[in-house]
């Protein structure tokens, strides 16, 4: 891993950041939420990070085109859940989750303030995400603490959802689509990401990428840390990076 400040942002022109982790604090909207899952369908207490564990190993060993709906499958078959299918839990965690993301969920601490400066300095801002345009639409219309710093909607020079792609990361295909699009070569490239498989999708397509810390990510730590080309903890480091650079 390099020193961040070795970072050279001259020959860069596309900023690309993941969402869940790297943006907002997301993950554990998903931990709570899967938790609450268990113990309506089977009256079982899980730890929440026990919960993490268990998606986590799930989301990583499987490459189902609807990981989501493959999941909630999975759950009924782990928990014996009785009287539901796997597209009525699907409903129910969308129900459960959209309420947390809506009224809890915001952006990580100066977040906003970076991706303002990086568009003042003229880089175009991509947002490359395995979440759901339902997702997104809780963020940039109905989430008020998320509206009132930035609306993603509006800041983004292009948003790639899970809806774009075929294959989950680390499969770099989101990111390839990225390149595709603006006819970008990966030298010119820089990904924010927080999570071991983000990392290894952005080392697959080649580009740089640094690491923003995000402790429900501390399980692969020492995988993260040996990949990533920067890291740091948190994003005004990276302003103060900007201001030394510019």
């Amino acid at each position: 891993m390099k020193d961040l400040k070795n970072l050279c942002l001259k020959n860069k022109k596309y900023i690309i950041f993941d969402m869940d982790g790297t943006l907002i604090d997301s993950i554990g909207v998903w931990n709570r939420t899967d938790q609450r899952l268990i113990e309506e369908y089977a009256g079982v207490s899980v730890d929440l990070n026990d919960v993490q564990i268990m998606r986590d190993n799930f989301l990583h060993s499987n490459q189902d085109s609807d990981i989501y709906l493959a999941f909630c499958e999975y759950l009924i078959n782990k928990y014996e859940f009785k009287n539901v299918t796997p597209k009525e839990l699907l409903e129910r965690r969308w129900k459960i989750s959209g309420e947390v993301l809506e009224k809890e969920t915001d952006f990580k601490p100066n977040v906003a303030e970076l991706v303002r400066r990086l568009k003042e300095l003229g880089f175009v801002l991509v947002l490359a995400t395995m979440t759901t345009q339902v997702q997104l639409d809780i963020y940039s219309k109905r989430n008020m603490k998320m509206l009132e710093k930035m609306n993603i909607a509006e800041v983004f020079d292009l948003i790639t959802r899970k809806e774009d792609v075929k294959n989950k990361k680390p499969d770099p295909e989101i990111y390839n689509k990225v390149m595709t699009y603006y006819n970008a070569k990966p030298s010119e490239c820089l990904i924010f990401e927080d999570s071991y498989t983000g990392v290894l999708a952005s080392k697959n397509a080649g580009i740089e990428v640094v690491n923003i810390y995000d402790k429900y990510a501390d399980i692969d730590r020492d995988k993260i840390n040996a990949l990533t080309d920067y890291s740091f903890k948190e994003y005004k480091e990276f302003i103060a990076l900007i201001d030394d650079l510019y």
